[in-house]
């Protein structure tokens, strides 16, 4: 253990708050408020107060949790000092149920602050009233009683460490604008043109990426819906029925099952879940359905009404071929295809069975003849059974 949790108590429980105040110290995330505030709140719960730390809920990308691998003293000191500050019962620690091995790692030293690590969620309807704190807020506490505590926002820019950044840094100075067809922040995307005025703060969690043409809106939502999903405890019943049914819609329509009606659908569903559900899970992971049909219907009636994927990802709407004229049957595309679906021989024009192709693109990527294609138009005419080299006529 460190020392930081003896400073603590030698500068004191009114001076400590005074210092907190004087910092400006507010908790991370969704529910950001003033850490003293929040304090001062839970030393005024009737019966034991609790600390339960950890990320907000809805963040599945996890990003902040790099704190605690890279300063876990900072941040299980933090936590202590929270509960020395509120007189708790009990000190807990949540991480996501994919870090089993971390929380392994961490329990042991967890263990010598008389913190109880959990993989789970937080419960908000059971800890009403008591001290919820983020990881980061608590690295700036431990940070704060140690005298190393400087101001700023965590960002985390394209799998780089977070780092600290004046929360009005507009996001354009952060991240390249060059290319981008969208930015996901704060759990939601924005338009270039929203990205001008949005700034650090904005990064609730700390994630700031940016989109291009190559990627889908359809198949990245249907993708961070799939996670939401898992994250959801199903307590209540509006965020379990509501991510499958959102999800649900976004898997159909990159699988080329898309209906019109589905616009409608998501807002109706995505509008009731932001306000009928207790924790950030339900609250937020709406915002992401919402504000993809919202500002990027094009895309979406792309998928739909045209019957084409404009960044060419979804697997439906593009097709691979073997050109047949390009093809010297040298059997290179057969040997790397994991689905074993390329029908072929040396000297023969090899064919794609498109049925069991999973379009993963290592066929491509192998032939050195450029013989193999992908399109998101009609396919040409090939052979219908195997031909040798040279050999194919289209008519």
């Amino acid at each position: 253990m460190t020392n930081t949790y003896e400073n603590a108590k030698a500068i004191g429980y009114a001076d400590l708050l005074e210092k907190i105040k004087a910092a400006g110290l507010e908790d991370y995330g969704l529910c950001r408020e003033a850490l003293a505030d929040k304090i001062y709140a839970a030393c005024a719960k009737e019966g034991d107060a609790y600390v339960h730390a950890g990320l907000n809920n809805a963040d599945i990308d996890g990003a902040l949790l790099a704190l605690l691998k890279d300063s876990p003293d900072q941040v299980l000191s933090g936590i202590a000092v929270a509960g020395m500050l509120v007189g708790a019962a009990a000190k807990f620690l949540y991480l996501p149920e994919w870090e089993k091995e971390l929380t392994e790692e961490i329990r042991p030293k967890a263990e010598e602050y008389k913190i109880v690590v959990v993989n789970d969620i937080i419960n908000v309807r059971e800890s009403e009233g008591d001290l919820l704190l983020h990881l980061a807020a608590a690295k700036d506490l431990a940070d704060l009683v140690d005298g190393t505590y400087e101001a700023g926002h965590y960002v985390v820019l394209a799998g780089e460490a977070p780092k600290k950044v004046a929360p009005e840094t507009k996001v354009t100075d952060l991240v390249s604008a060059e290319g981008a067809k969208a930015y996901y922040l704060g759990y939601q995307y924005y338009t270039p043109e929203e990205a001008a005025s949005l700034t650090a703060a904005d990064a609730t969690n700390g994630v700031i990426r940016v989109l291009t043409e190559k990627d889908c809106i359809v198949a990245e939502t249907a993708k961070i819906l799939l996670k939401d999903r898992a994250a959801s405890c199903g307590r209540c019943v509006f965020c379990r029925e509501g991510l499958i049914q959102l999800e649900y819609m976004q898997k159909e329509i990159t699988q080329a099952r898309g209906k019109s009606n589905f616009a409608d659908l998501t807002k109706e569903i995505g509008e009731a879940m932001c306000y009928n559900t207790l924790c950030t899970v339900g609250q937020v992971s709406a915002k992401i359905a919402l504000s993809a049909f919202e500002k990027f219907g094009g895309e979406f009636d792309a998928h739909i009404k045209k019957n084409k994927c404009p960044a060419g990802v979804c697997g439906a709407f593009v097709h691979i071929y073997i050109d047949p004229n390009a093809c010297t049957g040298c059997c290179e595309c057969a040997d790397v295809c994991p689905k074993d679906c390329i029908e072929g021989k040396s000297k023969f024009i090899h064919m794609i069975d498109e049925f069991e192709c999973d379009k993963c693109g290592k066929c491509i990527e192998a032939c050195g003849d450029e013989a193999i294609i992908l399109t998101s138009g009609k396919l040409p005419k090939l052979p219908s059974r195997l031909t040798k080299v040279g050999k194919f006529k289209k008519h």
